[in-house]
């Protein structure tokens, strides 16, 4: 009776585990920017997800950047501006085409951004930030998934820590980006994957 019981017991947890495993998925996203000169934009972003249902993914992600031109446009000085942070992120699925999907992905983050000039010592800022944007998805095969965020056509809504130091007065910060210049040279433009456990 034991041997059925502690069999049973094997079996329910083998089938929990197998089912489990098909619902988690790990990847993340990259992005570049380039000038006629160098690379002036990296940005790259891990995940790890939960799929829901046929409909619904969650997940949490982090946000590692190096920016060339920032400091120079905001401050006019040369230096190089560093991004890193982490959040929460929903997907939904608005639409499929066969094996490609439109989904609409929503986001809130913590960001940090370190600015640091050739000469003088590095500040950082922090902001809170929130958005949505439409994503297309391409089934490669079950396991791994295709992905591109499209950052240019979203809306986002932030708040900016004031740094009295390089004079970044704290605010909201309410937008919608729709901007397809240079689409294919953006780093709004994300293309990830997934694998799908």
């Amino acid at each position: 009776m034991k041997k059925i019981a502690l069999t049973s017991l094997m079996a329910v947890f083998a089938v929990s585990a197998a089912n489990a495993a098909t619902n988690y998925f790990v990847g993340g996203s990259a992005a570049i920017a380039t000038d006629k000169e160098h690379t002036s934009v990296l940005s790259v972003a891990p995940e790890f997800g939960w799929k829901y249902n046929a409909n619904w993914d969650f997940g949490v992600a982090a946000n590692l950047g190096w920016d060339h031109k920032l400091m120079n446009t905001k401050f006019g000085v040369d230096g190089d501006a560093y991004g890193y942070g982490a959040g929460v992120f929903a997907r939904y699925k608005v639409a499929q085409f066969g094996d490609v999907k439109l989904l609409l992905k929503g986001g809130a983050d913590i960001d940090f951004v370190t600015y640091s000039p050739e000469h003088g010592d590095s500040e950082t800022t922090t902001s809170i930030d929130a958005g949505i944007i439409p994503m297309v998805t391409y089934d490669i095969s079950e396991s791994v998934t295709l992905y591109a965020n499209l950052n240019f056509l979203g809306v986002y809504a932030g708040y900016q820590f004031k740094n009295d130091h390089i004079g970044i007065d704290e605010g909201w910060r309410i937008g919608a980006g729709v901007n397809a210049d240079n689409v294919a040279n953006s780093s709004n433009f994300q293309v990830g994957f997934t694998y799908n456990f």
